[in-house]
């Protein structure tokens, strides 16, 4: 391994595992009694070694970050930023085998997972995602919903950041939306900012995207964000 030995991969995620907080679903070791079964979270678990230990074994890997988990993407694969439509041309994408889905029920797709995932397949660079909090955030009561982090959660997860940063072999680091690149700045990380593709911004994620990565644009249709 290049960067980050198995030891550290294995610590890194116990220490993520370790973590509790009132309205904070850890996908780790928990599990939802909407969506899940008994071995969802061991799945996740597996899931996400199974995707640090790839990336981290590569010649060099971005890093792209995003905010916090959505309760429709990463709360369900335990990949940040990877919905269950996408968890599969993600592992080939960065050539790992034994992705699996964790939940119960049809799969699920995340607005925000699409069109990253579409960013994601212009892109030959094999690509890590992670989040600011790495966990998901929720309203009181209301397991299945988004809410922004708090200070103290971010620094929280700005000391997983730093050791993801440190457990990879990292070209490049871009930031998706106003609140990740302002948490990396403040942590004195370089990073490449693009625009969160959510509330109408679709067409500058991508052209944002294009321009770090020095391609020409090709506008995704709306009629494909969801086929």
């Amino acid at each position: 391994m290049v960067t980050g030995s198995r030891a550290s991969i294995e610590a890194f995620i116990d220490d993520l595992t370790a973590y509790e907080a009132e309205r904070v679903f850890n996908p780790w070791t928990m599990n939802c009694d909407a969506v899940d079964v008994a071995e969802s979270f061991g799945v996740r678990r597996n899931n996400l070694h199974a995707v640090l230990s790839a990336c981290a074994d590569a010649k060099e890997v971005d890093v792209w970050i995003g905010r916090d988990l959505g309760w429709r993407g990463g709360r369900r694969t335990g990949v940040a930023l990877v919905d269950e439509s996408s968890l599969h041309d993600y592992a080939r994408s960065i050539e790992v085998a034994g992705l699996r889905k964790a939940t119960a029920g049809p799969t699920m797709r995340e607005r925000t997972a699409t069109e990253i995932h579409l960013a994601r397949a212009r892109v030959s660079q094999k690509v890590f995602f992670w989040n600011v909090f790495p966990f998901h955030p929720h309203e009181d009561g209301k397991p299945q919903s988004n809410r922004m982090h708090t200070r103290q959660e971010r620094d929280v997860g700005l000391g997983f950041l730093t050791r993801v940063l440190e457990l990879l072999p990292v070209r490049r680091v871009v930031t998706i939306g106003n609140d990740a690149t302002h948490a990396l700045q403040a942590a004195d990380v370089t990073c490449y900012p693009v625009r969160h593709p959510s509330y109408g911004g679709q067409k500058e994620f991508h052209q944002q995207v294009n321009v770090h990565y020095g391609f020409a644009m090709e506008e995704p249709s709306q009629a494909d964000l969801f086929l």
